[in-house]
C-alpha cells in the first residue's frame, strides 16, 4: 500500500481540482492548483533539508576560536516519503481553498 499512496494522493488532488472546476469555475480551479503547487514546493524544500540547530564548538580547550557546526535534529527523509507528505500538504491546501470558498458563498 505504501507504493501506491503517492498515486492515491495525486488522484485525490486531481479529483478535488476537477470538482472545484465543476462547482466553482475554471478561475478558482487554477487558483487552487497554483496555491497547492506552491505549498507542494514549500513542503518538498523544507523536508529535503530540515532546519538544524547551530552549535558552537572549539577545536582546542582554552582557545578563543570557535566554529559553528549544524546539528540535525530531524533526520532527512527518503524521496518517496517526502513526495507523499508534500502531496498531502497540497491536498490539504486545495481542500482548504474549496471549503473556504464554499462556506463563504452561503
Amino acid at each position: 500500500m505504501k507504493a501506491y499512496s503517492e498515486l492515491i494522493f495525486a488522484c485525490l488532488l486531481v479529483g478535488m481540482l476537477i470538482a472545484i472546476d465543476q462547482f466553482l469555475g475554471r478561475r478558482v480551479a487554477v487558483f487552487a492548483a497554483s496555491f497547492s503547487a506552491i505549498w507542494f514546493v514549500i513542503a518538498m524544500v523544507l523536508l529535503s533539508r530540515p532546519p538544524g540547530i547551530p552549535e558552537f564548538v572549539s577545536e582546542q580547550v582554552g582557545s578563543d576560536e570557535q566554529h559553528v557546526i549544524r546539528k540535525d535534529v530531524i533526520p532527512r527523509l527518503p524521496i518517496g516519503r517526502r513526495v507523499r507528505l508534500s502531496l498531502s500538504v497540497a491536498c490539504g491546501a486545495c481542500l482548504l481553498i474549496w471549503l473556504t470558498l464554499v462556506l463563504l458563498a452561503r
